[in-house]
């Protein structure tokens, strides 16, 4: 969890809001009809939108989601870059897709070095 969103998914109006949406999903996954376990955010919270309650307790913001569609959303297709306060670049973590295509690109690359000699 970021440290901005420790206190807002600690609050009580998101404890009401997430277990009122979970419920009437009725705790189903929305992507694959397993359990649901994470109530999430389809607009990413970020440090500027927290505090907006259209994105932040907005139900039609929320989407019912299992552990491995919730892993699969934050690692798959989004490259997520950290910064410090000072807005510095301080680690990138690639999706999936993004890798995927630094390696077809490799191996694109090997393939015609491998024609043109």
């Amino acid at each position: 969890m970021k440290d901005f969103a420790r206190d807002f998914y600690r609050s009580k109006a998101w404890r009401e809001v997430s277990t009122a949406y979970m419920t009437s999903r009725f705790y189903i996954c929305e992507r694959c009809g397993k359990t649901a376990t994470i109530c999430h955010h389809k607009k990413y919270l970020t440090a500027q939108n927290i505090n907006d309650p259209e994105i932040s307790l907005s139900m039609s913001n929320l989407e019912a989601l299992c552990q491995d569609c919730h892993n699969k959303e934050h690692s798959l297709k989004h490259t997520i870059t950290r910064f410090d306060d000072s807005g510095n670049v301080v680690g990138v973590k690639k999706s999936q897709d993004e890798k995927q295509f630094e390696t077809d690109r490799e191996l694109f690359g090997e393939l015609l070095k491998k024609m043109t000699l």
